[in-house]
Protein backbone atom coordinates (compact mmCIF):
# COMPACT_ATOMS: atom_id res chain seq x y z
CA UNK A 1 0.00 0.00 0.00
CA UNK A 2 2.87 2.34 0.67
CA UNK A 3 4.95 1.63 -2.50
CA UNK A 4 1.14 1.82 -4.89
CA UNK A 5 1.30 5.04 -2.78
CA UNK A 6 4.55 6.72 -3.37
CA UNK A 7 4.36 5.58 -7.07
CA UNK A 8 0.76 7.89 -7.10
CA UNK A 9 2.80 10.71 -5.77
CA UNK A 10 5.16 10.92 -8.04
CA UNK A 11 3.20 10.52 -10.82
CA UNK A 12 0.99 13.23 -9.58
CA UNK A 13 4.11 15.49 -9.53
CA UNK A 14 5.30 14.68 -12.80
CA UNK A 15 1.96 15.07 -14.56
CA UNK A 16 1.67 18.78 -12.16
CA UNK A 17 4.75 19.82 -13.66
CA UNK A 18 3.98 19.39 -17.35
CA UNK A 19 0.78 20.68 -16.73
CA UNK A 20 2.78 23.81 -15.31
CA UNK A 21 4.87 24.26 -18.34
CA UNK A 22 2.03 23.73 -20.89
CA UNK A 23 -0.99 25.92 -19.19
CA UNK A 24 1.01 28.57 -16.71
CA UNK A 25 4.27 29.24 -18.89
CA UNK A 26 2.40 30.24 -22.40
CA UNK A 27 6.12 29.02 -23.96
CA UNK A 28 5.80 25.55 -22.68
CA UNK A 29 8.55 23.21 -22.62
CA UNK A 30 11.00 26.17 -24.72
CA UNK A 31 11.03 28.30 -21.87
CA UNK A 32 11.09 25.44 -18.84
CA UNK A 33 14.13 23.87 -21.18
CA UNK A 34 16.02 27.69 -21.21
CA UNK A 35 15.18 27.53 -17.16
CA UNK A 36 13.42 30.25 -17.29
CA UNK A 37 10.18 30.58 -15.05
CA UNK A 38 6.91 33.11 -15.64
CA UNK A 39 7.26 36.19 -12.93
CA UNK A 40 4.99 38.63 -12.46
CA UNK A 41 5.43 42.60 -13.79
CA UNK A 42 5.93 43.42 -9.97
CA UNK A 43 8.88 40.95 -9.83
CA UNK A 44 10.42 42.36 -13.31
CA UNK A 45 9.86 46.32 -12.42
CA UNK A 46 12.19 44.85 -9.16
CA UNK A 47 14.66 43.59 -11.48
CA UNK A 48 14.63 46.92 -13.61
CA UNK A 49 15.23 48.51 -10.04
CA UNK A 50 15.02 51.71 -11.36
CA UNK A 51 17.39 51.72 -14.14
CA UNK A 52 16.22 54.16 -16.90
CA UNK A 53 16.57 52.11 -20.40
CA UNK A 54 15.33 54.10 -22.88
CA UNK A 55 13.55 51.18 -24.35
CA UNK A 56 11.36 50.63 -21.67
CA UNK A 57 10.24 54.52 -21.85
CA UNK A 58 9.75 57.10 -24.50
CA UNK A 59 8.31 60.69 -24.30
CA UNK A 60 5.67 59.63 -26.97
CA UNK A 61 4.14 56.19 -25.39
CA UNK A 62 4.84 53.81 -22.59
CA UNK A 63 5.88 50.94 -24.59
CA UNK A 64 3.67 47.63 -23.87
CA UNK A 65 5.45 44.83 -21.66
CA UNK A 66 4.27 41.32 -21.08
CA UNK A 67 4.94 37.70 -20.63
CA UNK A 68 7.70 37.66 -18.27
CA UNK A 69 9.98 34.71 -17.45
CA UNK A 70 13.52 34.53 -15.87
CA UNK A 71 16.07 32.50 -14.45
CA UNK A 72 19.89 31.60 -14.12
CA UNK A 73 20.97 30.40 -18.03
CA UNK A 74 24.47 29.90 -18.26
CA UNK A 75 25.75 31.59 -14.80
CA UNK A 76 23.27 34.57 -15.61
CA UNK A 77 20.59 36.05 -14.53
CA UNK A 78 18.46 35.88 -17.23
CA UNK A 79 14.87 38.11 -18.10
CA UNK A 80 12.77 37.43 -21.73
CA UNK A 81 10.48 39.29 -22.21
CA UNK A 82 7.44 40.69 -24.81
CA UNK A 83 7.63 44.53 -25.96
CA UNK A 84 5.88 46.30 -28.03
CA UNK A 85 6.16 50.03 -28.80
CA UNK A 86 2.79 50.67 -29.53
CA UNK A 87 -0.67 49.28 -29.95
CA UNK A 88 0.03 48.90 -33.78
CA UNK A 89 3.94 47.80 -33.51
CA UNK A 90 4.99 44.28 -33.89
CA UNK A 91 5.52 42.14 -30.33
CA UNK A 92 9.05 41.40 -30.19
CA UNK A 93 11.27 40.58 -27.48
CA UNK A 94 13.57 41.98 -25.02
CA UNK A 95 16.44 39.81 -22.93
CA UNK A 96 17.44 41.44 -19.59
CA UNK A 97 20.80 40.30 -18.16
CA UNK A 98 21.14 41.73 -14.33
CA UNK A 99 24.08 39.55 -12.58
CA UNK A 100 27.22 41.20 -15.04
CA UNK A 101 29.67 43.29 -13.73
CA UNK A 102 31.42 44.53 -16.66
CA UNK A 103 34.28 47.36 -16.88
CA UNK A 104 32.09 49.49 -18.46
CA UNK A 105 30.65 53.09 -18.70
CA UNK A 106 26.56 52.92 -18.86
CA UNK A 107 25.64 53.38 -22.78
CA UNK A 108 22.74 53.32 -25.29
CA UNK A 109 23.12 51.97 -28.62
CA UNK A 110 19.97 51.79 -30.89
CA UNK A 111 19.20 51.82 -34.19
CA UNK A 112 18.99 55.18 -36.30
CA UNK A 113 15.23 56.63 -36.53
CA UNK A 114 15.24 58.88 -39.84
CA UNK A 115 15.09 62.03 -38.08
CA UNK A 116 18.52 61.01 -36.98
CA UNK A 117 19.71 59.56 -40.71
CA UNK A 118 18.59 63.08 -42.05
CA UNK A 119 20.18 64.62 -39.46
CA UNK A 120 23.55 62.85 -40.56
CA UNK A 121 22.87 63.40 -43.89
CA UNK A 122 22.92 67.53 -43.39
CA UNK A 123 25.87 66.92 -41.12
CA UNK A 124 24.31 68.30 -38.06
CA UNK A 125 25.14 64.95 -35.89
CA UNK A 126 27.32 64.96 -33.02
CA UNK A 127 29.32 62.39 -32.29
CA UNK A 128 32.66 60.90 -30.55
CA UNK A 129 35.22 61.00 -33.22
CA UNK A 130 36.61 57.83 -32.03
CA UNK A 131 33.66 55.72 -32.49
CA UNK A 132 33.82 53.47 -35.44
CA UNK A 133 32.05 55.33 -39.09
CA UNK A 134 30.61 51.76 -39.99
CA UNK A 135 28.80 51.71 -36.48
CA UNK A 136 27.69 55.33 -36.50
CA UNK A 137 26.08 55.02 -39.96
CA UNK A 138 23.57 52.44 -38.49
CA UNK A 139 23.24 53.57 -34.74
CA UNK A 140 22.96 56.17 -32.13
CA UNK A 141 25.41 56.26 -29.87
CA UNK A 142 25.47 57.47 -26.27
CA UNK A 143 27.06 57.16 -23.23
CA UNK A 144 28.26 58.89 -19.70
CA UNK A 145 31.55 58.09 -20.75
CA UNK A 146 31.82 58.03 -24.61
CA UNK A 147 35.58 58.31 -24.88
CA UNK A 148 36.13 55.23 -22.61
CA UNK A 149 33.33 53.54 -24.57
CA UNK A 150 34.80 53.95 -27.33
CA UNK A 151 38.40 53.16 -26.93
CA UNK A 152 36.51 49.87 -24.90
CA UNK A 153 34.72 48.63 -27.88
CA UNK A 154 37.00 46.01 -29.82
CA UNK A 155 36.71 44.77 -33.09
CA UNK A 156 34.68 41.96 -32.30
CA UNK A 157 32.22 43.85 -30.91
CA UNK A 158 31.72 46.43 -33.40
CA UNK A 159 30.98 43.45 -35.89
CA UNK A 160 28.69 41.72 -33.61
CA UNK A 161 26.57 45.17 -33.67
CA UNK A 162 26.98 45.45 -38.28
CA UNK A 163 25.71 42.01 -38.51
CA UNK A 164 22.73 42.20 -35.97
CA UNK A 165 21.87 45.63 -37.62
CA UNK A 166 18.29 46.71 -35.77
CA UNK A 167 19.41 45.28 -32.40
CA UNK A 168 19.47 48.05 -29.71
CA UNK A 169 21.67 46.93 -26.35
CA UNK A 170 21.76 49.43 -23.43
CA UNK A 171 24.14 48.79 -20.13
CA UNK A 172 22.80 50.64 -17.08
CA UNK A 173 24.70 49.80 -13.43
CA UNK A 174 25.59 46.11 -13.87
CA UNK A 175 22.12 45.20 -16.29
CA UNK A 176 22.46 44.74 -20.00
CA UNK A 177 19.27 44.76 -21.84
CA UNK A 178 19.12 43.83 -25.27
CA UNK A 179 16.31 44.00 -27.90
CA UNK A 180 17.39 42.02 -30.99
CA UNK A 181 13.99 42.31 -33.01
CA UNK A 182 13.19 38.96 -32.86
CA UNK A 183 9.08 38.76 -33.25
CA UNK A 184 7.77 37.33 -29.91
CA UNK A 185 7.02 33.52 -30.22
CA UNK A 186 8.41 30.05 -28.96
CA UNK A 187 10.95 29.55 -31.95
CA UNK A 188 12.37 33.15 -30.84
CA UNK A 189 13.10 32.92 -26.81
CA UNK A 190 16.35 30.74 -27.20
CA UNK A 191 17.86 32.56 -30.40
CA UNK A 192 17.43 35.83 -28.56
CA UNK A 193 18.97 35.06 -25.17
CA UNK A 194 21.65 33.34 -27.10
CA UNK A 195 22.58 36.71 -28.76
CA UNK A 196 22.16 38.72 -25.33
CA UNK A 197 24.53 36.49 -24.11
CA UNK A 198 27.04 36.99 -26.94
CA UNK A 199 27.02 40.24 -26.45
CA UNK A 200 27.60 39.92 -22.67
CA UNK A 201 30.75 37.62 -23.10
CA UNK A 202 31.77 40.28 -25.92
CA UNK A 203 31.58 43.26 -23.96
CA UNK A 204 32.96 41.68 -20.91
CA UNK A 205 36.31 41.25 -23.37
CA UNK A 206 35.70 44.86 -24.14
CA UNK A 207 36.33 46.42 -20.53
Amino acid sequence: MGLFFLILVVVVLVMGTLWWCEKKVPSGQITCGLGLWDISRCEFDGLINNRKFSALASWVNTPYLSKFFAGEVNGINTCVFSISRSRYSPITLGVLLTSLDLALPNFTLRPKTLTEEVGDMLGIGDHHASFPQSLLDMYEISSEDEGSFAAMLRPEAVTFFLQHEGMSAEYQDGALLVTPWLVSNDQSYEPAVQLAHALAQLLGQSG
